[in-house]
This record gives structure tokens, C-alpha cells and sequence, in this order.
């Protein structure tokens, strides 16, 4: 079953006049009421405001909804799970330098959570762009590079392209369609990821 994306987002990616709209509102330093506005079309103003910030909040809630649903499940699901300890929003936040406010979920495109495992931590994170899923590994002891790529099957994980936050799974494993994003791919490769952790 496919995972739906909030109306207000799937709009936002389906209509190019709305992602502009949207872009603008929610770059914008302030948000002052144009020159050229009437009275008339003050209110409209505001509910476009107000439709911007849905898209962001709502937004940042798919982001983590996402992450339940493959991550979560694969953690639920895995020998390995039990014996993983899921850190602090303040730990993940500092450790990855992310924030988890609506507005820096949407600037990042990414949700992050950090387990731990004896000496070891795994940061297991979701991108989420206008056209697909991605998901991100991060293995190591605090000290050293991502060992990931060492063990991460090839055919799920883009290994030579890796970010602050890990490696990036193939950009083809869950492209979004008609308001969701097909989830079988992902939840296969989170799964496979922690199965062959060391």
C-alpha cells in the first residue's frame, strides 16, 4: 500500500503555480502585505499565507510519518531491533546538526533518527523531495568515518554518492505518483540494511 502524501504537499508538487506561491511565501524575510494589494484582497492574502504554512507543517508531520513506516517497521521487524537504543531528539539533533522545527525539516528535506548499538551509532534517516523517497544510513563509532558502504547491498544504496547524513538509497526505489509514494522498495532495502549490519 502506497504511502499518501498530505493533499496540501501533493498539491504543492502536482501544480507548479501553487509550488510557486509557496516557495515565495515561505522564503519571504517578512511577510508585508504588497503594495499593490487592495482592500478587497486582504483576506486572500492571508489564506494564502496560511495555506503555505499547512504545506510546511504538514510537510514536516509526513516527514516523520514516513520514517515510521520504513525505518519504524524495519527496527520493529529485525533480529537487530531489540537491540538498538533510539536516542534523544537533543542527541540526534546535535549529533547531525539538524533541527526538527517545520522550517528546517523543509529546508533539509530530511528526518533523521540516531539509534545506538554497543559503541556503535546508526543514524537511519528519509528524504523526501518533490519527485522521490530516499533513505539514508550512517554507521560508525563516534570517532570514525560511515562504515556503511561496506556492507550496504549495492543494489538498494547509491554508494558513491553519500551526504553529511550517510549514503543515499537509489532515487528509482520510490518515485512519488499521483500523491504517494509505493513503499514496498524501501521498506525491502531498510530491511536488508539492518540485516546485514555487523
Amino acid at each position: 500500500m502506497p504511502f499518501t502524501l498530505p493533499e496540501s504537499y501533493a498539491s504543492y508538487v502536482a501544480d507548479p503555480a501553487i509550488s510557486t506561491a509557496v516557495d515565495h511565501i515561505l522564503e519571504s524575510e517578512s511577510l508585508e502585505v504588497p503594495d499593490v494589494l487592495e482592500w478587497n484582497q486582504l483576506p486572500d492574502f492571508h489564506a494564502a499565507v496560511l495555506a503555505a504554512h499547512q504545506v510546511l507543517c504538514e510537510y514536516a508531520s509526513a516527514l516523520q510519518r514516513l520514517w515510521d513506516e520504513v525505518w519504524g517497521r524495519a527496527i520493529d521487524e529485525a533480529p537487530i531491533g531489540q537491540e538498538l537504543e533510539a536516542r534523544s531528539i537533543t542527541d540526534t539533533a546535535e549529533r547531525n546538526q539538524l533541527e526538527f522545527n517545520a522550517r528546517s525539516l523543509w529546508g533539509n528535506k530530511v528526518f533523521v533518527r540516531t539509534c545506538t548499538r554497543g559503541d556503535f551509532s546508526i543514524d537511519l534517516g528519509i528524504k523526501l523531495s518533490r519527485s522521490y523517497a530516499r533513505l539514508m544510513f550512517w554507521f560508525g563509532d563516534d570517532g570514525n568515518e560511515n562504515g556503511a558502504d561496506n556492507f550496504l547491498p549495492e543494489d538498494d544504496w547509491d554508494l558513491d554518492e553519500q551526504t553529511d547524513y550517510g549514503c543515499e538509497s537509489r532515487r528509482d526505489l520510490a518515485r512519488i505518483n499521483a500523491g504517494g509514494i509505493p513503499l514496498e522498495r524501501l521498506n525491502e532495502a531498510a530491511a536488508r540494511a539492518l540485516a546485514a549490519i555487523p
